[in-house]
């Protein structure tokens, strides 16, 4: 983690470089633009959307302190997984500049913008990552709020009918194929993403969320695709049921 800001001022090429080039870090606004500029204090300028935190790392290459401002060259870096272990994947060029503080320090603007853990991002991860994240990606111990969904809690919110005989499965009646994103397209990899979900007595997915991930974006696309399939839902004694299920979501590069 990074020492307190207070105890080292960011003042010069060496102190900056000494704090960012080559560490394993994230864009704490988990910003999705390459070309990124900053205030003196840390606020994103102009537009800048943003992406999945499997897509928000970064790893500084070069330093230049000018008049102007500070820039910081290097490449974005993506997250892949095997079997849940993440790997770090480079994809392309970053460029990063900050306007200069009238004290010269880059404490605060640095602070702001980076961070070393997906634990202090500045957005919360989407409840479909949240307990995959704490049992695979935040140190132990982190704390793992309950989480409630349109105020229905996760936690008892289907039946396992799998093992009743008298009872149907749902039956899928509209499967959307899932967009394939441009990092895992420039890589050329493929992946699959297993995700949980609840098909409601309605036929519609609900409570979704990545049991098993791939990275590089594949994770969000494979909810986004569940989240708009159909189904014919369980049926009990003759009355539609709330069902959980698994499903596989493929990504192959053609």
């Amino acid at each position: 983690m990074f020492a307190p800001s207070c105890l080292f001022a960011q003042k010069t090429e060496a102190d900056i470089r000494a704090r960012l080039v080559k560490k394993p870090l994230f864009l704490r606004g988990q910003w999705g633009s390459d070309k990124l500029a900053f205030d003196d204090a840390g606020h994103v300028q102009g537009a800048s959307g943003p992406t999945s935190f499997t897509l928000a790392g970064v790893e500084i290459g070069s330093v230049k302190l000018t008049s102007r401002g500070l820039v910081l060259d290097g490449q974005r870096m993506g997250l892949e997984f095997n079997k849940d272990v993440p790997k770090q994947v480079r994809l392309w060029n970053v460029t990063i500049k900050i306007q200069t503080p009238t004290d010269g320090d880059f404490t605060t603007a640095l602070d702001a913008i980076f961070t070393d853990s997906i634990a202090t991002l500045n957005l919360p991860l989407p409840w479909c990552w949240q307990q995959y994240a704490h049992e695979h990606l935040l140190p132990a111990g982190t704390p793992f709020p309950a989480v409630q969904v349109g105020g229905t809690s996760t936690s008892g919110a289907a039946k396992d009918l799998r093992a009743d005989r008298t009872s149907s499965m749902p039956r899928l009646t509209n499967q959307v194929e899932p967009e394939l994103s441009a990092a895992a397209r420039a890589l050329n990899y493929s992946g699959i993403v297993l995700i949980n979900f609840v098909v409601e007595k309605d036929g519609i997915p609900s409570h979704i969320r990545v049991l098993h991930a791939a990275g590089l974006g594949l994770d969000e696309l494979a909810v986004v695709a569940v989240s708009r399939y159909t189904f014919q839902p369980a049926m009990e004694n003759g009355k539609p049921v709330a069902m959980e299920l698994n499903v596989e979501v493929n990504f192959q590069v053609r």
